[in-house]
């Protein structure tokens, strides 16, 4: 892993923490709460500067960040800590309407931030498999590029990695046509005892060739070279399309994502080993690195991604989340009871070192792959 991938992913976590902690913080600030600092990362401190009543921190560990909001963590026995049990500003003072516009907030930021990267990125001379239902028969110059390549096949071994252009491919004196996915995987399933000679182009613009021998071992009971590819062109979109694309790939994305949740939390539920299905810092810094090469709207896709698992992951019930304060702030709404601060405290501290130790054993397991 390259200072350059550390680097771009530090820049990465840096615009998706600030930009789920500024909903925070700016909603807070119009619902008159009291904003006490704005961190990115936790301590030890590097760096702090007040502004009116806000501190504005960098800390030490880039690991995510924090609005610290007057009162927000519960009352003491003895009142809110700074003498905010009656204060009006105090978070725990305000009416429950802004106690969870501001929780929500983050969430809706982050959320937004990926729309608006679909959005841009698809805006213009973009992108487009011939196989969309709506734009596939518009497209121009269509080539076939790799979309996905398995890590132990022939393929990605030989250097065709997603990005990657195919040009040419041969085997047993004929050439393959290269218009669709379809006719590629039917020359290669013709051909299964001969080599097949490929010139593509990498996500670098070079051209390079390579000669790959199929396998088993990939897809059940089929010899295949490993990699997956999609016929692919341009279109010119003008800004209403563009959003009408953006706003499909962004629920596209989340319902992907909420799959894939679902099918973890089933996985867990059946006593099954989920951490190979789970990347801490470490991993994402990998993919980071590796999705550099292939140009900025896949990076721009990636922060997309990455943003919605953020707004996703902190809506889950959970303690130390903000899905775990919006279900407090609901329970004392409906009940008319504050949750004394002992148990409210408890349960933030137990919940939080948990997600430290998830987030420990997730890089362990990042760092041993």
């Amino acid at each position: 892993m390259s200072l350059f991938s550390i680097f771009l992913f530090l820049v990465i976590l840096l615009v998706l923490v600030i930009v789920h902690e500024f909903g925070h913080f700016i909603v807070a600030k119009w619902t008159n709460m009291r904003v006490d600092e704005f961190a990115f990362g936790f301590p030890p401190k590097l760096f702090s500067k007040k502004h009116g009543e806000t501190t504005y921190t960098i800390n030490s560990l880039p690991l995510g960040g924090f609005v610290s909001i007057w009162g927000e963590n519960g009352s003491k026995e003895d009142g809110l800590e700074g003498g905010a049990k009656n204060h009006p500003r105090a978070f725990g003072n305000r009416p429950w309407w802004a106690q969870l516009s501001v929780l929500v907030a983050g969430v809706v930021m982050n959320m937004l931030l990926a729309l608006v990267i679909f959005i841009g990125i698809s805006y213009g001379n973009v992108h487009i498999s011939t196989s969309d239902a709506v734009y596939g028969s518009r497209v121009k110059n269509t080539q076939l590029i790799v979309i996905d390549a398995v890590r132990e096949s022939p393929a990605y071994q030989a250097g065709i990695v997603p990005g990657s252009i195919l040009i040419k491919v041969t085997a047993g004196g004929m050439q393959a046509n290269l218009t669709t996915a379809t006719s590629l995987v039917s020359f290669i399933g013709n051909h299964p005892n001969d080599a097949f000679a490929i010139t593509y182009r990498r996500t670098d613009g070079t051209i390079a060739q390579t000669v790959i021998a199929s396998v088993y071992g990939i897809v059940p009971e089929k010899k295949v070279i490993g990699i997956s590819v999609d016929s692919v062109g341009t279109i010119e979109t003008s800004l209403g399309e563009a959003i009408k694309i953006g706003s499909r790939q962004t629920y596209d994305m989340t319902v992907t994502t909420l799959s894939g949740l679902l099918s973890l939390v089933t996985s867990l539920g059946k006593g099954e080993n989920i951490l190979s299905s789970l990347s801490g810092p470490i991993g994402i810094a990998k993919i980071v690195g590796e999705t550099s090469s292939t140009g900025i709207a896949s990076i721009l896709t990636l922060v997309a991604v990455l943003s919605i698992n953020l707004a996703i992951f902190n809506s889950l019930p959970l303690p130390a989340l903000d899905g775990g304060r919006i279900i407090v702030v609901c329970f004392e709404t409906i009940t008319k009871r504050k949750v004394p601060f002992k148990y409210y405290s408890l349960v933030n501290v137990v919940g939080f070192f948990m997600l430290i130790l998830l987030l420990v054993l997730v890089t362990i397991h990042d760092i041993r792959g």
